[in-house]
């Protein structure tokens, strides 16, 4: 067989997939619909029960956080709709705690906590005279894994939920995060919530994208993997038994669902739901800010597959997800315009054929985005007429945006994955021995 002719036929294999690829997810996302299946939670009712369980908020401060989205955060996380809540700022930096002190009249503390996780030192405690649900944690500086592992020490609550500066939110949020734990606390270890990026049209279409991911593909897994950009609620014990966030890990919340649902130990091991919740909003982040997180969290996937292979059966389902979702179809998508474009360049057919190449992969990818679209009408903050019309105008344009430069993302997450001696550390530190 010629090279043309291998070429030409792996080409035509890929944009098979990838067709049969899309039409599955337009099949599920129609028979979804946009409506939800379950009838929604009853807010109000929860909200006033006196069985609700208490949650732990934690928000870790770092020294370059902006002071603005500090404020607005502890505020509307103080204004939640949550009948019984406290907030830990663990004020990781030498000047982090500072702007607090005049808008939440600190106090001096001296609390007695047990130090199950081992942590930097704190070097100061503050209670808030304003609202006395508001403690700060000024600790000495470390990994945003040892700061978490910080406020999971001093949290009191079953519930511990983590909820970083300038994320966006209505009163119902924290109600919303809870509703798949309470339903089992037994089984949940944790629930992930997203948060849609708003601001670039782009960025939210990808998070609309993986919105559908989470209702068509993750929904009914059993063992899952949280998206990029979530919040997780955590089950207190259960993290404090597998021995916390990892200082080691690309994405600590990634590592630690890993951990959680392929533990040996009595206890701790459970399920992570990925829910179609929505907590809250995040601006969008500059393109350099978001191919670096995508990078993040491409080399913490990996990580988290790396020990997942040794892992047994329970997650067979949870390793096909990622590899179609985070894998195959990346590189299928990749493989037919670089292939398409070496063969034009070698002569083996017009240069309109990558042209036509090209345009077929924005159609898929605008027709698979409409589905997301669909599927987003179910949950809260739906957009409006002219946001739709917005997105749906721009999604064939995403292929050659965003798309592209999450692709870029992937490639460099998987040589830091490769590469990086603190990546084969986590991966040790987490697969489980052939005695378990």
């Amino acid at each position: 067989m010629s090279v043309e002719f291998l070429t030409a036929g792996s080409i035509g294999l890929a944009l098979v997939y990838l067709f049969a690829v899309a039409v599955a997810v337009v099949v599920m996302a129609v028979r979804r619909g946009g409506r939800r299946e379950d009838p929604p939670a009853d807010h109000d009712a929860m909200s006033e029960s006196r069985f609700t369980i208490p949650v732990s908020l934690i928000v870790p401060v770092g020294g370059g956080a902006d002071d603005a989205d500090v404020d607005r955060t502890i505020d509307a996380l103080l204004a939640l709709n949550y009948p019984q809540l406290e907030v830990i700022v663990i004020a990781d930096g030498p000047s982090a705690s500072e702007p607090l002190n005049a808008g939440w009249w600190l106090e001096a503390r001296e609390l007695f906590y047990r130090a199950a996780l081992p942590t930097a030192p704190v070097r100061m405690m503050y209670r808030s005279a304003r609202d006395s649900r508001l403690l700060v944690v000024h600790k000495t500086p470390g990994t945003v894994a040892d700061a978490l592992n910080c406020g999971v020490n001093l949290a009191r609550f079953r519930y511990v939920v983590v909820v970083e500066p300038g994320v966006t939110f209505d009163a119902d949020a924290l109600l919303r995060a809870v509703t798949s734990p309470l339903r089992d606390p037994a089984a949940v270890v944790g629930a992930t919530s997203h948060i849609e990026i708003t601001g670039t049209t782009l960025q939210r279409l990808r998070s609309i994208r993986s919105l559908m991911h989470s209702r068509v593909m993750w929904r009914s897994s059993g063992p899952a993997l949280g998206p990029c950009d979530a919040v997780v609620v955590w089950r207190r014990d259960a993290v404090a038994q597998s021995g916390g966030f990892s200082s080691n890990a690309a994405d600590p919340h990634l590592d630690l669902m890993v951990r959680l649902q392929t533990s040996a130990t009595p206890g701790t091991r459970g399920l992570v739901v990925r829910t179609t919740e929505i907590f809250g909003q995040r601006r969008a982040r500059s393109m350099v800010d978001h191919v670096r997180r995508t990078a993040r969290w491409q080399a913490a996937a990996l990580q988290a597959v790396a020990s997942l292979v040794a892992a047994g059966p329970n997650t067979r389902v949870m390793l096909g997800h990622f590899f179609v979702a985070e894998v195959l179809t990346p590189c299928a998508q990749a493989w037919a315009i670089l292939a398409t474009v070496a063969g034009a360049a070698a002569g083996y057919w017009p240069w309109v054929d990558v042209v036509f190449a090209v345009v077929l992969l924005a159609l898929g990818q605008a027709i698979v985005t409409c589905a997301a679209l669909l599927l987003r009408g179910s949950v809260s903050h739906a957009p409006d007429a002219r946001g739709l019309q917005r997105l749906l105008l721009l999604a064939p344009l995403e292929g050659f945006g965003i798309a592209a430069a999450a692709a870029c993302a992937r490639a460099a997450g998987f040589c830091v994955f490769v590469f990086s001696p603190r990546s084969r550390r986590a991966v040790d530190e987490r697969t489980p021995s052939p005695a378990a």
